[in-house]
C-alpha cells in the first residue's frame, strides 16, 4: 500500500469542541477507506503565509497514513465538504517515510520581507 502525508490546516478560531469532532470524523474517514494511520500530529496555531478565507491563521495537522490509491479522491471530497477545514495537501511518499523527526519552527514572515526585492 503506498504511503501518504497529509497536512491540514483547520479555522483556528472554531471552539475546540468542534475542532475534535472534526479531527474524529478525519480519522474515521481514513480508517474506513481501509487506511492505516501511521501518525497524526498536531502542529499548533501558525501564521499563514497568505490569507486563506479571511484568516490569517492556521491550526496546522500532520497525518502519515497508508492508503490505496482509491482512497484519495475519497477523502478529497470528503475534505471539500468541510467547512472549518481551510486548505488540506496529500503527497504521495516513500514507503519507509517516517514524517518529519520534529515539528517544524514557526516562520515568521515579515523577517523575510523584502529579502528577494
Amino acid at each position: 500500500m503506498p504511503r501518504y502525508e497529509n497536512i491540514i490546516i483547520l479555522n483556528p478560531d472554531s471552539p475546540k469542541e468542534e475542532k475534535e469532532e472534526l479531527l474524529k470524523r478525519i480519522r474515521a474517514n481514513i480508517e474506513r477507506t481501509g487506511a492505516k494511520i501511521v501518525r497524526f500530529d498536531d502542529w499548533t496555531v501558525r501564521r499563514l503565509a497568505y490569507s486563506i478565507k479571511k484568516m490569517d491563521r492556521g491550526h496546522y495537522y500532520y497525518i502519515l497514513f497508508d492508503a490505496e490509491k482509491e482512497a484519495i479522491p475519497q477523502l478529497d471530497r470528503f475534505y471539500k465538504t468541510q467547512d472549518n477545514l481551510l486548505r488540506h495537501l496529500f503527497i504521495k511518499v516513500d514507503d519507509k517515510e517516517e514524517g518529519p523527526k520534529v515539528t517544524p519552527e514557526h516562520v515568521i514572515f515579515d523577517e523575510l520581507e523584502g529579502e528577494y526585492s
